[in-house]
């Protein structure tokens, strides 16, 4: 007998209140939240099947979630912490492409070539939400429906990936650091982070590497900023000071 497909519900949807640690993004604030509202995790009696996604999957300093060219299985959320994503070289020198903060997904750009691009390894304890997209069709839902999650997924990345490249593109070293700055704040505080001190994982030769400056150079601008008042970054502590100075520095 065929099974039978459900229907999504739009309204009247009681959700278990969720219970977050410190630390850790709220679902409606997370890059996933398009396709757990789809699958209605949220639910109370929800019958998605195990194994479609596993929540809060702690991962080590310096594990990695993926290889690069390894085959396309998962998309992951960051529920806590912080990753980095970068292009192994043969010299030693990783070529850095992406910082990844909590809310933010990872490994999306392997849904075109089936593969992975790049390989994902954690800056600090983390954790994750991996959403196994070869066993959504196990789900029972209608293929339209889990389409449109996954194209609202995607949206949210281009425009994210969009104000990032327009954010960062600058001539100068200030002007890039300024706007990098600038940028984690502002995402952060998108995913309901209201604090204004922030725990950063990156090393400055990860900055460096990202922003295509030397990490002397990232060491030189980020004594500077905090000498002129602009930041304070103690321990991989980053508070902004002056973030309308750092603003003028980053837009001139």
């Amino acid at each position: 007998m065929q099974r039978q497909r459900k229907q999504i519900p739009q309204i009247g949807r009681k959700k278990t209140p969720e219970k977050l640690a410190a630390g850790e993004v709220a679902c409606q604030d997370c890059g996933m939240d398009p396709m757990c509202s789809i699958l209605e995790y949220a639910e109370e009696e929800s019958s998605v099947p195990e194994g479609v996604l596993l929540r809060r999957r702690h991962v080590a300093r310096g594990e990695t979630i993926f290889l690069k060219d390894d085959p396309f299985r998962s998309v992951f959320a960051v529920k806590s912490g912080s990753f980095k994503t970068y292009i192994p070289k043969v010299s030693g020198y990783d070529q850095v492409v992406g910082f990844h903060l909590i809310g933010e997904l990872i490994g999306m750009e392997g849904l075109s070539g089936q593969h992975y691009p790049y390989t994902a390894r954690a800056l600090q304890d983390s954790s994750v939400c991996e959403l196994r997209m070869e066993s959504l069709s196990e789900t029972g839902y209608l293929l339209e429906e889990l389409q449109r999650g996954i194209i609202n997924m995607l949206s949210a990345e281009v425009a994210f990936n969009h104000q990032l490249i327009t954010t960062l593109i600058h001539q100068s070293a200030d002007q890039r650091l300024a706007g990098f700055l600038l940028n984690l704040t502002r995402r952060l505080q998108a995913r309901g982070m209201r604090q204004v001190e922030f725990q950063i994982g990156m090393s400055r030769s990860d900055i460096g590497s990202y922003l295509g400056l030397a990490s002397e150079t990232v060491s030189r601008v980020l004594t500077r900023f905090q000498k002129n008042g602009l930041i304070q970054l103690r321990h991989k502590r980053l508070r902004l000071l002056d973030p309308d100075s750092l603003r003028g520095i980053a837009e001139h």
